[in-house]
């Protein structure tokens, strides 16, 4: 009996060793776990999808087994997985077809850029792209100057921001677009005419889409697919894990209580596909939008629930709502609390009591509301609206999305109350013209007072993420390293002779940008217990980078690569392989 119970020993421990061993270590370089209770490590060990041990190398041998895979990180640093509040990567990639004007420095430039790009395609049936601005074009584009580029095919063109877009005449009569077409929201969503009220060939703030549907360029199922596959796997290989999709950018986008419902279900089934397949790249947060002034907010949230009640697992959710109550700032329209320099004021295309109506009723339905705030008006409404919703759940987490100007009362709101704020550095330095639009806009005094303060926000202990806003920035400019660049210098990684913007605020640390895109993410997803740090029980959500950004220049932190990424314990990207 003696014998077998030695036996018996012997086995069950060499279970039990076996069940200890994980399936991958990284071990040999440093570690930055954003865990401020052990923010250095040298090794981290992953078991079935989580974090089992973040410590020195030594401390991480018991848990090498012969299965284990064990990762020489030698000259990497490895952190938590990179999380984006604010990415349209699902729908978007039909935005960023075709040609883009970018580079564009005159209007001159557009129109050739087009032109040449017709020439060297001329078996398309439509011409599509991206990139024009109204500061670079030197006003709003015409049907006229278009058609000089493309005069026997539809062409629409959409400006950098992806809400406005440039029509050629062809598109514009494919589309019954005429003096009688009625503008969806006089001053946000309408046809910019001349005198007598024609079209004069630019669509202000989606009032385009049913044109842009109208010339055959929009197919549901196909576009959706292709953008899940391009973009997902891009944002991988960036190093991104999480990400939150506010609203799927679709033509559809304005019908809030229909066919944008429609294309909603239609990207959650596509995405269960692939989470079911063990393909899914990144955990995905997907929010219907809310544009439309007449939506019905009761109908909205029967649809929310049901959708919560079926997407709130570990990789797929759908517990937020986006209000986009405004068009662009650059052009007047955003609504501002003081008027322009040029005594317009811009218009709420939703007014701030429907803002309120709809974030408490979010509130009450246990869901959290991102609100696009890029004026001082949608800013002061969607504080007021924030404040409201967590009087009926303290714990609401709703942010500003943006907050692009705000006034110092509602800056001093925003740090006293700790609201979440969400930003692109790009959309507040000097990329695409931007700097010239607010001196344009603004004046100097309120530019330097009113603009671009996350830094602030997040030196006040707000929790304060930073997003790239594809397709408002091209994909390129999705890499969570290139936007921390941003927020660490106030410049355009991309521009080298970029110059910091506003001169007025300081940049964000390198240690509060990291956090930016890791913790404080994770807390406005409510996921702060789950990922954003490399704890013991969390997700093995990990990057490996062949540099470190806390060390090299801060100028230099976007040419860091990203060796691998890891989410929930299995590589979404490994540099020179397929996988």
């Amino acid at each position: 009996m003696g014998l077998i119970a030695l036996v018996a020993m012997l086995f069950f421990s060499s279970s039990l060793f076996a069940s200890d061993a994980a399936d991958y270590v990284f071990s040999g370089g440093k570690v930055y776990t954003l865990d401020a209770k052990q923010p250095w490590a040298e090794a981290v060990a992953v078991r079935d999808g989580k974090i089992i041990y973040v410590g020195n190398a030594e401390g991480a041998k018991p848990f090498i087994g012969d299965k284990t895979e064990v990762i020489d990180t030698t000259g990497d640093v490895v952190m938590p997985g990179f999380i984006s509040t604010h990415d349209h990567l699902i729908g978007s990639g039909w935005t960023s077809k075709g040609v883009h004007l970018f580079d564009g420095k005159s209007k001159a430039d557009y129109i050739a850029m087009v032109k040449k790009y017709a020439e060297e395609n001329p078996d398309l049936e439509r011409i599509v792209g991206i990139g024009w601005s109204t500061g670079t074009y030197g006003g709003r584009p015409t049907a006229k100057d278009l058609d000089e580029a493309v005069p026997d095919r539809p062409a629409i063109i959409l400006d950098f921001t992806a809400h406005d877009a440039w029509l050629n005449s062809k598109a514009m009569e494919i589309a019954g677009v005429t003096k009688d077409s009625p503008d969806d929201q006089p001053g946000v969503i309408y046809w910019v005419r001349d005198e007598d009220g024609t079209p004069t060939g630019t669509g202000v703030e989606g009032q385009w889409m049913e044109a842009y549907v109208a010339i055959g360029a929009w197919d549901a199922d196909k576009i959706l697919n292709e953008t899940i596959d391009t973009l997902h796997p891009l944002a991988a290989k960036n190093g991104t894990t999480t990400y939150l999709n506010p609203g799927i950018v679709t033509p559809n986008m304005k019908d809030t209580n229909g066919k944008m419902q429609d294309d909603l279900k239609t990207a959650m089934a596509l995405l269960q596909e692939r989470e079911k397949a063990g393909t899914l790249k990144m955990r995905t947060f997907v929010l219907p939008f809310v544009k439309n002034p007449k939506a019905d907010t009761g109908q909205l949230m029967e649809f929310m629930s049901e959708m919560k009640k079926q997407y709130n697992g570990d990789k797929l959710f759908v517990r937020h709502v986006k209000i986009h109550p405004e068009a662009n700032w650059n052009v007047e329209l955003s609504p501002m609390l003081e008027p322009y320099e040029s005594g317009k004021k811009g218009t709420y295309g939703i007014p701030p009591e429907k803002i309120k109506e709809i974030m408490v009723a979010g509130a009450k339905s246990g869901l959290d509301t991102v609100i696009h705030t890029d004026s001082t008006g949608t800013s002061h409404a969607g504080i007021d609206a924030i404040l409201a919703a967590r009087k009926v759940d303290p714990d609401n987490r709703s942010a500003l999305h943006h907050a692009t100007w705000l006034t110092p009362e509602d800056q001093k709101r925003v740090i006293d109350n700790k609201i979440p704020v969400n930003s692109t550095p790009n959309f507040t330095n000097d990329w695409s013209d931007t700097d010239k639009d607010a001196l344009r806009v603004m004046g100097k005094k309120r530019t330097m007072a009113y603009f671009g303060r996350y830094p602030e926000f997040a030196r006040a202990g707000v929790p304060v993420s930073l997003s790239a806003d594809v397709p408002s920035t091209p994909s390129s400019m999705q890499a969570p390293l290139f936007v921390i660049e941003g927020a660490v210098t106030m410049k355009d990684p991309a521009n080298p002779d970029a110059k910091p913007f506003p001169p007025s605020v300081k940049p964000m640390t390198i240690e509060q940008a990291l956090r930016a895109m890791t913790m404080d993410a994770a807390w406005q997803l409510r996921m702060e217990d789950k990922i954003g740090s490399l704890e013991v029980g969390k997700y093995a959500d990990i990057v490996v980078l062949d540099g470190n950004p806390l060390e090299v220049a801060p100028d230099k932190i976007a040419d860091i690569g990203v060796e691998m990424t890891m989410m929930d314990g299995k590589f979404t990207y490994k540099k020179g392989s397929n996988d």
